[in-house]
Parts: C-alpha cells; sequence; structure tokens
C-alpha cells in the first residue's frame, strides 16, 4: 500500500512506530557506548596494568635475589606482605591483581624462574572460576605451570596452594566479587587440583580448609568475601610455615 494512499492517522501511526523504532535503536546503543566508557577501559587498564607489573618483575629480576623462595598469583598473593608475617624470611613476592592462570603460566619463566629459586608457592584459580574459564582450561594451565617448573627447575620444591573459600557480605562489592565464585565449585577444583599435585608428584597445600567455616570463608578472616584480613593472612602464614618446616625435615 502506498503511503500517499494513507490518510492522516495511518500515516501518523507509522510515523509514531518508526520514530518509536528509532529511539529504542538509539536508546541501546547510547546503553552500550556508556556500559564501555564505564567499564570497557577499566578492563583494559586493568590488563594493561597486569602486564605492566610483570614487565617491571621482568625488568628486575636481575638484581633480585636467586635461589629464595618465590610466591607467584593473583590479588591475593600480591596483597600478601610477606615482609610482615614472614618477619626473619626474605621471601620475594610475585603475585600480580587479576591474574588468571593463563597469565601466571605466560609470565612465569621472566618473573619465576629466571629467579632460579629453591621454592616456588603457586597460588591461582579464583579469577578463572570468576571469568568463567572452564575448569579443564585451568587445569590444563596448572599442568603447563608445574611441568615448565619441573622441567627448567628439576630442584625447586614446588608447592600449589588451594583455591581459597569464599563469603557474600552485605554489600555490593562483595556480592559482584563472590557471584561467579560459589564454594562448590571452589570445592571441586581444588579436589582435581589436588590430583594433578598427586600425579605430578608436587606438594599440594591446602590452606581452604582452614578458612572455613560452616562450608564457607569465614568472616573475620575476609575484607569483602574474596580477599582476606589481616586474621585471614595469618592464618594462611601458619599453615604455609608449618608447610615450609616439615617439607625441609624430609628434605
Amino acid at each position: 500500500m502506498m503511503i500517499k494512499n494513507l490518510n492522516y492517522c495511518q500515516k501518523r501511526k507509522i510515523v509514531m512506530a518508526t520514530s518509536a523504532t528509532l529511539l529504542l535503536l538509539i536508546t541501546i546503543i547510547a546503553c552500550i557506548l556508556l556500559i564501555f566508557l564505564l567499564y570497557g577501559e577499566a578492563l583494559f587498564s586493568s590488563k594493561n596494568t597486569q602486564l605492566k607489573k610483570a614487565e617491571e618483575y621482568a625488568a628486575i629480576a636481575n638484581q633480585t635475589k636467586k635461589e629464595g623462595v618465590v610466591f607467584v598469583g593473583d590479588s591475593i598473593m600480591e596483597l600478601y606482605n610477606l615482609p610482615k608475617y614472614f618477619k626473619d624470611k626474605d621471601y620475594i613476592n610475585r603475585g600480580i591483581s587479576g591474574n588468571k592462570s593463563e597469565d601466571v603460566l605466560n609470565r612465569l619463566q621472566t618473573n619465576v624462574i629466571d629467579l632460579n629459586p629453591k621454592t616456588v608457592l603457586v597460588h591461582v584459580g579464583t579469577n578463572d572460576i570468576g571469568h568463567a574459564i572452564p575448569e579443564e582450561t585451568y587445569l590444563s594451565n596448572m599442568d603447563k605451570i608445574i611441568e615448565m617448573l619441573q622441567t627448567n627447575l628439576p630442584d625447586c620444591n614446588i608447592i600449589v596452594n588451594s583455591i581459597f573459600p569464599t563469603v557474600t557480605l552485605d554489600n555490593y562489592n562483595s556480592k559482584n566479587l563472590t557471584k561467579k565464585r560459589d564454594n562448590f565449585t571452589i570445592m571441586d577444583i581444588n579436589s582435581k587440583l589436588r590430583n594433578l599435585c598427586n600425579t605430578k608428584k608436587v606438594i599440594y597445600l591446602d590452606i581452604h580448609k582452614s578458612l572455613l567455616l560452616n562450608d564457607k570463608l569465614n568472616k573475620t578472616y575476609t575484607l569483602d568475601g574474596l580477599h582476606l584480613s589481616d586474621v585471614g593472612y595469618k592464618i594462611v602464614t601458619r599453615e604455609i610455615s608449618y608447610c615450609f618446616e616439615n617439607f625441609l625435615k624430609r628434605n
């Protein structure tokens, strides 16, 4: 039917419907742009920050103590104030906030292996879960991390730390951090991580169970339901110290 043959009411309805459709499209595009402006840059910035931190670690490798103890992993590791909790030890922290298992694997040579450590403690995994990385991919990356350490550092003590539990606190930040990091998933992956460590003949350190209260992260051990408080890090320090002491006695 030709537009010119329509009456005024019919034309008005078509114009209004077309205008409504255009307005809807403009609104959708505006929302997408707004989301990108609010979060897109932050996501890119976060990734760039991680890469820059890894480059900084690589740049100081030659000036860093060799044959020491290296902690490598994500934000839980980066926020771990090693001089505070291990006062008489010269442990090296190579944690980077936001890191997933793939990120640790990609920087393992320059950030860890080039330091020729005698002991490496690996703690990574919660961001894999948070970003919905398939558990098969995570476990494959962990397998590659262990294999790469064993190949390049045959005399190194390799310790793989369990993924820690979470708890949802009554605030938006906590809910946002923990909504994809449910404890059933964490326990399931930890079980498979333990099996991998047994297969690869490296130490699996189960700190997860020491942080639990009613199958969730004890609220006194955390700042936001994911990251640890001072009390939480003291528990972690106790378990790591016990592991180190007993491992050294056996060797």
